[in-house]
């Protein structure tokens, strides 16, 4: 029997640049049944990956894969279809994933590149039907010899350097391959995006930042006050709110917990239902949010032959897919993710908003009073595009 490898890789970095303030006559998003499916599979993989972290600074792209997930399902066995299926959240998501396929390859790719490539061992060929399921995924397909180790790996890397633009280097090991292997699936989502909302390097300052309720460390903190969509949730116990980027339809939230240490019972609270409902309630401040944001840099390796059963996906390890490999019948052997995230204040440059909130008339006329967001203890964050998760982690720093 073949082996077949799921290999993911995420990178996105986050710069910044002037505000623009067409960015709120640009909001118009709107809460979509795979958005939603996408939300609370995001976050009960996050949950997982979260509790096998050993620093608990994690970065990881459920989407990338669930993309592979949904063009593995085409030739998957039937246990295997039915767990990815349950996963997924939905009969007909192989249609829903292959238009956002589609749509994320027809967007600005200096902003977004969603990329998937096939290859197939040089002694086998692809089934037809498994060859045009990864087209309309808008995948790559070629051969390779994964006995030649070195070679092949090179290759690969090749490829994941390009489409990262050199962010992610040599993500596979020439150990990883073998000439047991009849195929391997890929997918690299690249983000950079510019904030709509300058932070100015020369704000950024040491403060003190809680890893627990005894430990507390120094790390360089951005600051901004600056009108912003903001949200209390009683029910997960955080306060959220939201970073627009210049890149039209994506947007960062943060999402802080009210303890110290009150994170693992966000996350387990997330994981049940998702964080989706609770970012359509992000509603302007209607006065200043007065943000402390810790820059950060998280480097992370997520090994999916770990979390996948963990969120009921098993059989893709054990049961035979016959509809990937002509005349082979294949198991996946590994399913790894590689993935970065640096924020911070680059690119920084002068800008002004200038904005009117109508409200009542009273007789007190003190301003409102602004809203700290202190973002001083562990938190979570997402990165989206309109309604979908392209990402999402943890950030607890280290000593």
């Amino acid at each position: 029997m073949g082996k077949l490898i799921f290999i993911l890789g995420l990178v996105t970095m986050a710069l910044a640049s002037p505000f623009d303030d067409s960015f709120f006559n640009q909001r118009n998003y709107v809460e979509t049944p795979l958005g939603k499916s996408i939300d609370t599979a995001t976050l009960k993989l996050l949950k997982e990956a979260y509790n096998l972290a050993e620093d608990k600074n994690v970065v990881s792209s459920p989407l990338s894969l669930m993309i592979l997930l949904s063009l593995y399902n085409s030739g998957a066995g039937v246990q295997t279809k039915e767990e990815i299926t349950r996963y997924l959240g939905g009969a007909d998501f192989e249609t829903a994933y292959k238009d956002l396929s589609v749509r994320f390859a027809d967007l600005n790719p200096e902003a977004l590149t969603v990329a998937n490539k096939v290859y197939v061992a040089s002694k086998y060929n692809l089934k037809d039907s498994f060859t045009a399921a990864a087209q309309s995924y808008r995948s790559e397909v070629d051969k390779l010899d994964f006995g030649k180790k070195e070679a092949a790996a090179a290759t690969i890397n090749e490829w994941a350097n390009e489409k990262t633009k050199g962010n992610i280097k040599d993500p596979v090991k020439p150990s990883m391959l073998s000439e047991d292997v009849a195929a391997a699936l890929f997918n690299v989502i690249y983000f950079k995006g510019h904030w709509h909302v300058p932070f100015k390097a020369e704000d950024t300052e040491e403060k003190d930042f809680h890893v627990t309720k005894e430990q507390v460390v120094k790390k360089p903190t951005m600051r901004l006050t600056q009108s912003l969509f903001y949200a209390e949730s009683p029910e997960l116990g955080a306060r959220l709110v939201e970073l627009p980027y210049k890149e039209r339809g994506f947007r960062m939230v943060i999402v802080l917990p009210n303890e110290i240490d009150g994170l693992p019972s966000v996350l387990e609270k997330a994981a049940e239902k998702g964080l989706l409902d609770e970012v359509f309630k992000l509603q302007p401040a209607g006065s200043d949010v007065e943000l402390e944001l810790p820059k950060f840099d998280i480097k992370s390796k997520l090994d999916f032959n770990e979390i996948l059963p963990k969120l009921g996906i098993s059989k893709l390890f054990e049961e035979p897919a016959l509809g990937v490999v002509q005349d082979q019948s294949v198991v996946v052997s590994k399913a790894f993710q590689e993935a970065f995230i640096k924020v911070d204040e680059e690119g920084a440059t002068a800008g002004a908003f200038t904005g009117l909130t109508i409200m009542p008339i009273s007789l007190n006329l003190t301003p409102p009073r602004r809203i700290p967001f202190k973002v001083d203890h562990p938190f979570l964050y997402l990165v989206l595009h309109e309604d979908q998760i392209l990402f999402a982690g943890t950030y607890v720093s280290k000593v």
